[in-house]
């Protein structure tokens, strides 16, 4: 509620009932600010009217004020925030699961089950920032690509990704755990005659979006702006470092537009 945008699990469950093939999901749902019950139940409903087309990214979101002061309003210790989404990830995987499940955490409750399951098991995205090529990623998020990661979800650069997705992997693979982690990218793209105007574009939306500026240097980093040429090379190099699906955002105020020019620029 941070920011100006629909509620996304109703929003999808109305995209569900206009597609067919398309997989959709959240990039990202805080769910350290749900209930896991609703959100369990939500999820499922989800995942059986879009049948099984349902993909869950979740992460903890940014540390600005406007987030911490969402985390005051709601009553969830702002620095709890990773290990309550932990939890709740355990939590609702046993439901989707049909087991029956309790809790004593911040969301506390007893013999819970969920008697609508989704068609199948949700793939759930990790999305993560925060990485070091030595010591890795965080223990929280660490945590979460080792229990429950099926794809990783960062954004971040070519020159850093292919370190990332190998390290989770490696997390994933030592834990005994049975997922091929899915590489994706969270890819912010702005196609325009040149560099200069698509960052130009890319502004005017982030300052009606967001409560903070971003320079453009960080948006070059993990993004693709500019002309046909150097967004369709920008992104070849993310699927060179591993990339093997993207999610793209355009952050323009003619977002319409960018996808036609993405899908032509592409042949999708």
């Amino acid at each position: 509620m941070t920011r100006h945008r629909l509620e996304p699990l109703t929003t999808l469950a109305s995209i569900a009932t206009l597609t067919k093939k398309v997989q959709i999901g959240t990039a990202i749902y805080l769910l350290h600010l749900r209930h896991p019950i609703h959100v369990a139940h939500a999820t499922a409903t989800l995942d059986q009217l879009s049948g099984g087309r349902f993909i869950f990214g979740v992460g903890v979101g940014t540390s600005h004020e406007s987030t911490l002061n969402e985390s005051m309003n709601l009553g969830v210790p702002f620095s709890e925030r990773g290990n309550i989404l932990n939890d709740s990830l355990d939590l609702i995987r046993n439901l989707w699961r049909g087991e029956t499940v309790s809790s004593t955490g911040i969301y506390s409750f007893n013999d819970a089950c969920l008697n609508v399951p989704p068609t199948r098991e949700p793939p759930i995205y990790v999305a993560a920032t925060k990485f070091d090529s030595k010591s890795g990623f965080p223990n929280s998020i660490q945590k979460r690509i080792e229990q429950h990661a099926d794809g990783l979800m960062p954004q971040t650069d070519p020159s850093n990704y292919s370190s990332m997705i190998s390290h989770a992997r490696d997390i994933v693979e030592k834990s005994g755990r049975e997922s091929s982690i899915v590489a994706t990218n969270y890819t912010d793209v702005v196609i325009a005659p040149s560099e200069k105007e698509a960052f130009a574009q890319a502004r005017a939306y982030i300052s009606s979006y967001y409560p903070w500026n971003i320079p453009d240097a960080n948006l070059k980093k993990a993004g693709a702006f500019g002309p046909p040429e150097l967004v369709a090379e920008k992104i070849h190099s993310f699927i060179d470092a591993g990339v093997e699906h993207f999610i793209v955002r355009f952050p323009t105020l003619d977002q319409k537009n960018q996808l036609d020019l993405y899908s032509d620029l592409f042949n999708l």
